[in-house]
């Protein structure tokens, strides 16, 4: 994927599935941890590889790193989301920024080896399975067109059903 924003798709169908088992922003923090690989490498390197962290082994060590620094980090994140909404936008777009332990690692542990998984399919030069195995048995499984929509359907499913559980909410208690 070109950087992180088709990888939130999926992230944000499983926080519509279960709103209360999964940190959509420590999924979000994994994902982006993911990506700083490719990124040191192009910028020096001036290629965008991804021989380390984007192997199931690597994505191990993102789920861990997520997992513990990602609660704090998305905590403040949070807030500071939440400070910059007028009232009346806090009402729609407010979050609690409280992650539990169970939130934060089944965001982290979804952000990691989906990323993992996603890539392998339109990326040539991952070996998902190294340096137990050089097998990339996904790779363009579907087109890297087919493989977006999925992400930018997911995308638009998750937010669809995460603003359908806010209007249910506010429905049941109309003073926030």
């Amino acid at each position: 994927m070109p950087i992180t924003p088709f990888h939130l798709g999926p992230g944000g169908l499983v926080k519509a599935l279960a709103p209360r088992h999964f940190s959509f922003t420590v999924f979000a923090f994994s994902q982006g941890l993911i990506d700083l690989e490719p990124i040191g490498f192009y910028f020096f390197t001036g290629d965008p590889v991804h021989p380390y962290l984007h192997t199931y082994a690597g994505a191990t060590l993102v789920f861990l790193v997520s997992g513990w620094a990602g609660p704090p980090v998305c905590r403040w994140a949070l807030r500071a989301w939440n400070a910059w909404l007028s009232p009346a936008q806090a009402r729609w777009l407010g979050v609690e920024p409280v992650i539990s332990r169970t939130e934060a690692v089944a965001g982290a542990f979804v952000g990691a080896y989906s990323h993992v998984a996603i890539d392998s399919i339109m990326h040539g030069d991952m070996a998902p399975f190294a340096p137990f195995s050089t097998a990339t048995p996904w790779l363009l499984v579907v087109s890297v067109e087919t493989l977006q929509w999925i992400c930018v359907a997911a995308g638009v499913a998750g937010i669809a059903g995460i603003l359908l559980l806010r209007w249910l909410e506010l429905r049941r208690n109309p003073v926030r």
